[in-house]
């Protein structure tokens, strides 16, 4: 691992660039306390093209490019079906890893991740971007703060589509072929950030888990999941990609940030009709929370109000984030979202899945 931490920006190397590698990127070129100096992708044409955008030296091999390179930062941003080899490797070189959600497609994965990192002492920083939006940490502040009063439920509803026909499902190349899969903003992929969010919002953790979601290789079924939190809060969270949107026109918003939504990606700047929204009712007041978007509204019985937030849309939370991670290396101060939130949140979906198998609630461990 290279040496220089102090007033120095750290190094950072990627591995992966397609996806969702392309806002950590911008993100992190928007940084002084990092610098990209090597990616790999198996892709050539995809390495050299990002290489020449952000500067930095391609590679084709990440194991070539973990011997030949200094670096500080290796960014796991590979599909979950590869994070294990890559975290093991960089870990073996001593560099802290920053590791894309979900952090591994099944618990034998995860414990050797964890077992790596272990051994190479070094830090850990799982991939819960969402904690870094403005619209998020406004809201759990509220929450703190007792604007809401006691909180009772939490939800989010991602349905639409372009039909059942015209669904996307993520290859075994992303998940394996008979476990835990999916589509883009579906429970594995996409609500991994709610079951890592909505506990973190409430300063509680995942107790019990129902529902079910789609498995890689089989016919595409609505995902649907009630998760109770130790707080006594409950999550509700549907998503299903394999029908048509029936939400009206005027309920989408303009948003200040880029993002996903169930019809592909929405640019910042522009017109979403059917936003990413999460929901977090109290006793005394609600939350409506716009990720992307940017937005937070706060409603009580005596109204509506719309809260201010810095303007750090996405992908700026990737540079907050990675900011964050620098701070605690050079600082030796623990991560925002480290190895076991990774694995509580692997351990919840993999309940549900389990859930779903044998008909029952499912304890999490």
């Amino acid at each position: 691992m290279a040496a220089g931490m102090g007033k120095n920006p750290l190094k950072v190397g990627l591995v992966g660039l397609g996806g969702v590698a392309q806002e950590h990127m911008r993100g992190y070129a928007a940084s002084d306390a990092v610098t990209i100096v090597a990616g790999a992708d198996i892709d050539e044409a995809r390495a050299q093209d990002a290489a020449s955008r952000y500067e930095f030296t391609p590679h084709t091999d990440y194991q070539a490019m973990l011997e030949t390179e200094e670096l500080d930062i290796v960014c796991v941003l590979t599909p979950p079906a590869f994070h294990r080899p890559v975290v093991e490797a960089a870990a073996a070189k001593g560099c802290h890893i920053l590791c894309e959600k979900p952090m591994a497609p099944s618990l034998e994965d995860a414990i050797a991740i964890g077992k790596a990192v272990k051994a190479a002492n070094v830090k850990f920083l799982f991939g819960a971007s969402y904690r870094h939006l403005p619209a998020m940490k406004a809201a759990k502040d509220l929450i703190i703060s007792g604007a809401i009063g006691d909180v009772r439920l939490c939800t989010e509803t991602v349905i639409g589509g372009n039909g059942l026909e015209n669904i996307e499902l993520l290859s075994p190349i992303h998940y394996p072929e008979g476990g835990p899969g999916g589509t883009g903003m579906g429970l594995v992929d996409h609500g991994v950030h709610m079951i890592d969010a909505f506990p973190w919002m409430t300063g509680s953790h995942v107790v019990d888990v129902v529902g079910q979601g789609n498995i890689t290789g089989q016919a595409p079924v609505p995902e649907i999941v009630t998760m109770k939190l130790s707080n006594g809060v409950a999550v509700q969270l549907t998503y299903d990609e394999g029908t048509v949107s029936l939400v009206p026109p005027n309920e989408g918003i303009f948003t200040e940030g880029a993002g996903w939504n169930v019809s592909g990606f929405i640019p910042e700047g522009g017109w979403d009709p059917q936003p990413t929204t999460l929901l977090v009712y109290g006793s005394t007041g609600a939350l409506r929370i716009y990720p992307y978007a940017n937005a937070l509204l706060h409603a009580t019985n005596d109204g509506l109000k719309q809260i201010p937030l810095p303007s750090l849309p996405r992908p700026n939370h990737f540079k907050t984030q990675m900011e964050s991670f620098a701070h605690s290396i050079v600082e030796n101060t623990p991560v925002a979202a480290d190895y076991d939130d990774g694995l509580k949140s692997l351990k919840a979906i993999l309940a549900i899945y389990q859930s779903a198998e044998e008909r029952r609630i499912i304890e999490v461990s």
